[in-house]
Parts: C-alpha cells; structure tokens; sequence
C-alpha cells in the first residue's frame, strides 16, 4: 500500500510538478491550494506525512499547522519556508513542524526530508526502493542489485545514481546532480561530477545491468536502456 502525502501549496508551478515527482518516488498524493482546504484534508488523518508551504491564502500554513497541533493530529510535517526568513522556521519548528525546507530546493532533497520523517516517526517506507529499468536502489543500505546480483555504492554514488533513476528516461542536469550529491554550498569542479558518474557506471556494468548513463552534450546525463537512444516524452 503506497504511503499517503498532502501536499498544500497555493503555486500551480510549484504544486503540479510536486504531484508529478511525488507519484513517480511512489506516493499516493492529494494537493490542497488553501490552508483551509488543507485543514479539512489533513483532519481525515488519512496521511502519512504533509508538505505544507508557509504562505497559503483563506488559512496560512503556521495558523493550519498550529491547529493540527492542538486537535492532537501529529501526522508529520515538513514547512516550505522562505530561503531568507528565519522566524517563519522557528515559528514553524515551535508550533510542531517537523522539518522544513526552504525554497528555491531541489524535489531530490524534499523526498529525502520525506523518507527521513517517515523514519523517525516509524512508518514503513514504502518509496525507500527505488526499482527502474530492472535495476532495484536501497537508498538507505546503498545497495545496488540486478538480477541477484548486489553491489554497494559510496554516498556520493548513490545520491548520483538515484536522482538518474528517479528521472530515467529523461536528461537529468548537471546543475542539479551537483545540486543533488553536493548540496547548494559547495560547487562542484568541471570534473568531479564526471568522475561520480564513471564509478556509477562501473557499478552498473559489476552488476551486469543492461543500462547505460548517456552524457547529453552541454546538458547533462541519461538513465537508459541499452540502445535507447530517445527520451520518453
């Protein structure tokens, strides 16, 4: 049974790709665009984990947050804050959030605070598998397998591979793979991202995968089948 995530957010440009990302990583997601509807929705207690931006019109998301709190729904919740406002985050963490997340972010490291609520709060996470292409990626034990056959990846590895994964088939940046395995403060050098995606590769080929990370010329890199040469539209 897919774990259920409310994802509250006012921003269509925000919201629409969120339900996307959410439904591939293996969520069940219902979207609310006020707080007040959000309310309702997360009173069911019908969720998992909420995703709950700060700035929402009819109830805004501390107000919706604190009300939760006091009718004892603990169902978790991660804040997407404003990158600079830092009293919106005590406020958020004060009322009973359990995480927040300050935009512009990455969906990778949303999925990430997801998978670590969930763990924290001891439910069964049910997206912690990533299976694409034959391949199946343990996120948490870093385990790579194919057809019986395991390999284990280093952190750096791993996050590479699964951002790959998670959008195979389509051309993953390199902004956001740096984005991803190195996190915003720390640039990565014109290579070292390359070197990250050779030792995946060595790693897919240890396992006998018939997959292959294609460079996309002034772009980035691609998950595929051997001889895909297309990306799904």
């Amino acid at each position: 049974m897919s774990m259920r995530i409310l994802l509250v957010e006012d921003a269509r440009l925000v919201a629409e790709p969120l339900v996307h990302a959410l439904g591939r990583a293996g969520y069940a997601v219902d979207a609310a665009c006020d707080g007040a509807r959000g309310l309702e929705l997360a009173r069911t207690g019908a969720y998992d984990a909420i995703v709950l931006d700060i700035m929402l019109p009819q109830l805004d998301g501390l107000s919706m947050l604190a009300k939760l709190r006091r009718e004892r729904i603990d169902t978790p919740v991660i804040l997407l804050t404003a990158r600079g406002d830092v009293r919106d985050r005590v406020r958020g963490l004060d009322a009973g959030a359990d995480d927040y997340l300050a935009k512009p972010f990455h969906v990778e490291e949303l999925l990430a605070r997801i998978r670590a609520v969930l763990r924290r709060r001891g439910a069964p996470d049910s997206a912690s598998a990533i299976q694409e292409l034959g391949l199946c990626y343990v996120p948490e034990s870093r385990e790579l397998q194919h057809e019986g056959v395991s390999v284990a990846l280093t952190p750096k590895e791993g996050l590479v591979l699964e951002a790959l994964m998670r959008a195979s088939g389509h051309t993953v940046t390199r902004e956001r793979l740096e984005l991803a395995v190195w996190g915003p403060d720390d640039a990565a050098s014109d290579t070292r991202l390359d070197v990250q995606v050779s030792l995946v590769r060595t790693k897919l080929r240890a396992v006998g995968a018939p997959v292959r990370i294609r460079a996309v010329r002034g772009m980035g890199y691609v998950l595929e089948e051997e001889g895909e040469s297309r990306e799904r539209s």
